[in-house]
């Protein structure tokens, strides 16, 4: 058993029209928009006082477009009152007066508000009829505005709603979904809301619950968003009777409760809905006894407020309630009810008529389609025709442009094949220039440390005579030579250190900061992580860089402390130096510092990017990264086929 709000809309004609031709019939619309106003704020009877001053003054002036505007206006009202037959004399008043003035589209409008009469009335085979007449005309318009689609949009709408009046939910659900495309193209977030009402409703009555919550979830959300109070209302209530359906009772309870708190007076039909799905709740758990009370209250407002077809659902319930308290009298007069309002509404004759006008108009909009593809084609063949005047300008000129583009990128490749020629030579001039530096301070380290130790052991084995004490001399020489071994050994680590990359590039550069740390001096290395695996030729650069880095801090910085460290990041090898050292101003290393570019061009070979930053009195600090992608920096790659 399902009762949902179906969201139905009336279309209001607008303010402006364009057939009000005197002054004074301005006034006339002033008044409508202030009827409007105090309907919208939920003052009924003042809303009710400026539509009547409205109508007074269109018949004075005896102003047809002004009646016009009154009529489908005040029939909105009026069925939002749930005074349907005052609405349905409103708004044929507005189909004669449209329909005289030849406004199409407010005929329109005027047979979808007479189709909501209808419907609410339970007259579903006229409700159709007039429906179809409005989409028709709809469907008419060549270049709608956004008007025209947004009430376009409202008739698909209200035919899904019909459709599921009579329980079709496959047509229900297709032209729900028509309605919800339309408004998303218009970008009109309240319509999409409103066309997902059906949708929610249709899922709902399939058995499709999940869907239904989420579509309900929005629908509350885009209410919330926009202050919608009667979208807010219609949201707790569908979402609340889905909860219902998944027996969710405590959860379906609180959301009823919910609506109800903020359901206002002024907004006939919304209360009971409340009230009749509280009361459904309460038999479902087999509490008849609570359920009786809340259906009673229901039952009592749904006779003024609630359209006949709503009525079906709510009359099998006072069957079902009274039946489980023994009120048999009661229970049979309620099924006769249910009964006779269902085959009414639901009979295979009014079912069939619906079924034949909607397919009337899925035909006519077949022919449209296939009179506008006519239409289309012609336009395409003198558009072709046009373009075939230009065919060879636009050959020349795409021919121009080739050539141009050719010549571009021949020179783009020369310039670029100057450029990586001039980079190399620059790369082979640091490498050459570093190799010079290495050999210069080999020599010095030769010179001032392994010779003059050497020099010291030999002065040693030369001052020995007979009355020397053997055994402390050869001693002392031994630690002489011991100390010469150890320098020759730190030299060739520095000269080769692939010995020592075999071992990994973060023990190589460990292995070097712990060799140049002195009394004075402490050089501390980290490496954070795992280090990415680079080929040896890029391990030997870098570690190059870094004892450059280090031996310029030692020859310059003064410092008494200094850090190396290395980690890995998004495929990124990071490398900083520090320093405590007196620092230096960086302007000039940039303009000619020949070991800063020979440096540069070292860093720049690995793909990497180096950064130097300096303070006088406050160190030096080197930055370096270098890109490592697996491709560029593995010896070997695997690959899975």
């Amino acid at each position: 058993m399902y009762t949902f709000y179906l969201f139905l809309f009336v279309v209001l004609p607008s303010e402006t029209s364009s057939f009000i031709e005197r002054n004074d019939t301005t006034q006339i619309s002033h008044l409508v928009e202030m009827a409007k106003q105090k309907h919208k704020a939920r003052f009924p009877d003042s809303a009710e006082y400026y539509f009547r001053q409205a109508g007074n003054l269109a018949n004075q002036l005896n102003s047809e477009s002004g009646k016009l505007l009154f009529a489908g206006n005040y029939s909105v009202f009026l069925y939002d009152q749930v005074r349907f037959d005052e609405a349905m004399e409103y708004a044929r008043l507005a189909l004669t007066l449209s329909l005289r003035l030849n406004n199409r589209p407010k005929a329109a409008a005027a047979y979808n508000n007479i189709a909501l009469q209808h419907q609410a009335k339970g007259r579903l085979e006229d409700a159709a009829n007039n429906l179809i007449s409005a989409l028709e005309i709809s469907n008419e318009i060549k270049d709608p505005t956004y008007k025209d689609l947004s009430d376009r949009r409202k008739y698909l709408n209200n035919l899904s709603s019909l459709l599921l009046d009579l329980h079709d939910l496959d047509k229900g659900l297709q032209y729900a979904w028509q309605s919800f495309e339309i408004a998303r193209q218009l970008k009109d977030t309240v319509a999409m809301g409103n066309s997902l009402v059906n949708v929610m409703v249709a899922e709902a009555m399939a058995g499709k619950l999940t869907d239904a919550v989420q579509h309900g979830k929005q629908y509350l959300s885009i209410g919330r968003s926009y202050g919608d109070l009667p979208m807010e209302i219609k949201a707790l209530n569908n979402l609340a009777d889905v909860y219902r359906m998944q027996r969710y009772y405590p959860l379906a309870l609180e959301t009823f409760s919910k609506a109800l708190a903020i359901t206002p007076k002024s907004m006939p039909g919304n209360e009971v809905y409340t009230l009749s799905g509280m009361s459904r709740v309460f038999k479902e758990i087999g509490n008849a006894q609570a359920a009786k009370e809340y259906f009673e209250k229901a039952h009592k407002l749904a006779v003024k407020e609630l359209a006949t077809p709503q009525l079906i659902d709510l009359y099998k319930d006072g069957a079902d309630i009274n039946e489980a308290l023994g009120y048999y009298k009661q229970a049979l007069d309620f099924q006769k009810k249910h009964a006779q309002l269902k085959d009414s509404l639901q009979n295979q004759e009014t079912q069939k008529t619906i079924h034949e006008l909607e397919v009337r108009y899925e035909t006519a909009q077949n022919r449209k389609q296939i009179a506008e593809r006519d239409l289309k084609i012609v336009e395409q063949a003198a558009e072709l025709d046009r373009k075939n005047t230009w065919f060879m300008i636009y050959i020349f000129s795409i021919f121009l442009l080739t050539f141009g583009l050719v010549v571009i990128r021949l020179l783009n490749r020369q310039k670029r094949k100057a450029q990586s020629t001039e980079l190399q030579k620059k790369l082979i001039e640091a490498q050459l220039a570093g190799e010079e530096r290495e050999r210069e301070r080999t020599a010095k380290e030769l010179h001032d440390g392994v010779a003059s130790i050497l020099s010291a052991a030999s002065l040693q084995i030369n001052a020995m005579t007979e009355h020397s004490d053997p055994h402390t001399t050869f001693k002392d020489i031994s630690q002489l030579i011991e100390i010469a071994v150890r320098e020759i050994r730190n030299i060739s680590h520095n000269l080769a250190p692939e010995m020592i990359l075999e071992e990994g590039l973060g023990y190589a550069i460990q292995s070097f900061c712990q060799r140049v740390n002195k009394p004075d001096f402490q050089m501390h290395c980290y490496v954070i992580g795992e280090l990415p695996e680079l080929n040896k030729s890029s391990q030997l650069t870098i570690y190059r860089v870094i004892q450059e880095c280090v031996t310029n801090i030692l020859k310059h910085a003064q410092a008494t402390e200094g850090i190396v460290q290395l980690s890995e990041e998004q495929g990124r090898l990071l490398i900083t130096v520090e320093d405590n050292g007196i620092g230096f101003d960086t302007e000039p290393l940039w303009v000619n510092g020949i070991g800063f570019h020979n440096l540069n061009n070292r860093v720049k070979s690995l793909q990497g990017n180096i950064d130097i930053r300096s303070c006088i009195g406050k160190g030096t600090s080197v930055f370096i990264e270098i890109d490592c992608p697996m491709t560029a920096c593995l010896d070997k790659a695997t690959v899975d086929l």
